[in-house]
């Protein structure tokens, strides 16, 4: 009876330990899944390229309301004092006298000449232009953190490789010198071993030194101090257009550097349009009034006044300063086209040479696959042959370096395989955080300075 309580015991114990087990692995697979989710977002979240890419867009936007200046009001106190000594008729002294004149005026332009016309839309080009800037910088951000992911995952993957080879190696450079005691195996065959062993902790090394850096890269972009030694590889699958013909379409219209293109070209143009402004007429209302004061007895130069002033403005022709500016902005806004040309023609052979890069990466993996396996049944058989003598010791290391090779080359091009498909989504122009994060909200809120707009202060005396 207390054997079968003992073991029933036992059994819920084990039951319990397995449970445990159970739950702790499934909230650290969990975890760990969703590593390079949080690491992409991380990377988001603290990049400082995006941070001041955002506050240029807040003040680009400042500038809509900088293109109202030519017809927004415009006021002024000015106050002047005249004083003068004069000498009139037989008086033989000199009498002095003391003008004050202050004006208190408020104006604006009715008709600019179609100057706020065309900075305001300069004005929303040019936001449009900086929207897209943010838009590339988190592309590029997005590439290089996916990138340190990776690398970190590649790099550690093969230092696995390297660790497990090299105690592989050391086994079988402590078996050929059993062997040359035994005299089984000559000397040379023992040095070359050891010449094998010492390249294969060579290599051990390096993919350590690959390591740290990767490390270093991954905690520079993200800011994450901890991260796991056993990153997943992700699965990431996305829609994208099935022949070479669509993506070029489509990245001709949706790529950044192509759109920024287009703006920069719009904006040249109107640049054009907004320095013939200055040469055209002009309309400006302006309220005023006037108050004069003199010290002189009986001065008849004392008044008030105040009245409403129409200024009607032209210019009669084009000056040889105005004609160079338009040349000089004619030459930009051609430049601007050639640029656009340009730009389509690097983008389309970014979009070609992407996919291309892609389908060779998945090519490549399927081949190395086939050749892990391959090696890894080679190596298994040469074992069993060094058993009875039919192969030598080096041949087995030969074996361990081929199948060890070709693991490692297909974690590389698992990693550039994911790579291209992100890159991909980047030269068609819609890669974004929520291909990662589906539940991430930008965040585009910034700090705002409290600027004292005081006209009088303290600094007028400097």
């Amino acid at each position: 009876m207390d054997f079968i309580f003992n073991i029933t015991k036992n059994l819920k114990y084990f039951f319990i330990i397995i449970f445990l087990v159970n739950i702790f692995s499934y909230s650290y697979a969990k975890s760990n899944d969703l590593t390079f989710q949080n690491s992409i977002t991380q990377a988001i979240k603290n990049s400082m390229e995006i941070k001041a890419e955002r506050y240029r867009l807040a003040a680009i936007k400042h500038s809509l309301g900088e293109s109202y200046s030519s017809k927004d009001w415009s006021s002024s106190l000015t106050t002047i004092l005249n004083s003068s000594n004069k000498q009139t008729g037989s008086q033989g002294s000199y009498v002095q006298n003391e003008v004050s004149t202050s004006t208190l005026s408020l104006s604006k332009n009715l008709l600019d000449g179609g100057e706020e016309y065309e900075k305001k839309r300069i004005a929303k080009e040019n936001i449009k232009l900086q929207t897209t800037k943010v838009k590339i910088v988190r592309q590029n951000v997005l590439l290089k953190s996916i990138k340190s992911y990776l690398d970190i995952y590649s790099s550690q993957s093969v230092l696995k490789l390297r660790k497990t080879s090299l105690d592989r190696f050391e086994e079988h450079v402590h078996a050929a010198n059993l062997k040359l005691a035994a005299g089984t195996v000559t000397p040379t065959v023992v040095a070359e071993a050891k010449a094998k062993l010492a390249k294969a902790n060579y290599e051990l090394i390096l993919a350590e030194g690959n390591r740290n850096n990767a490390f270093s890269t991954f905690e520079s972009i993200t800011k994450i101090k901890k991260i796991p030694f056993d990153l997943i590889l992700p699965k990431i699958k996305f829609d994208l257009p099935k022949t070479k013909e669509e993506i070029v379409k489509i990245s001709s219209l949706n790529n950044p550097l192509i759109i920024i293109a287009q703006l920069t070209k719009s904006i040249a143009q109107k640049n054009i349009e907004l320095k013939k402004s200055d040469n055209r007429a002009s309309l400006k209302l302006e309220f005023q009034l006037k108050d004069n004061q003199s010290t002189a007895v009986s001065s008849t130069t004392d008044y008030h006044s105040y009245g409403t002033y129409l200024t009607f403005s032209s210019p009669l022709f084009y000056n040889s300063s105005s004609t160079s500016s338009l040349y000089r902005l004619d030459k930009l806004a051609l430049a601007s086209s050639i640029d656009l040309a340009e730009k389509y023609r690097e983008v389309e052979l970014s979009a070609i040479s992407t996919l291309q890069s892609y389908k060779t990466s998945i090519a490549k993996t399927v081949a190395l696959q086939s050749e892990k396996k391959s090696s890894f049944l080679a190596l298994n058989g040469i074992k069993k042959e060094a058993k009875y003598g039919i192969t030598t010791v080096l041949d087995v290391l030969d074996a361990e370096v081929d199948y060890l090779n070709a693991s490692a080359n297909l974690i590389k091009s698992q990693t550039e395989e994911i790579y291209f498909l992100f890159s991909i989504k980047a030269v068609l122009g819609n890669l974004s955080i929520q291909d990662i994060n589906s539940n991430y909200k930008v965040d585009n809120k910034i700090i705002e300075n409290n600027i004292k707009f005081n006209v009088l202060d303290s600094k007028i005396f400097n």
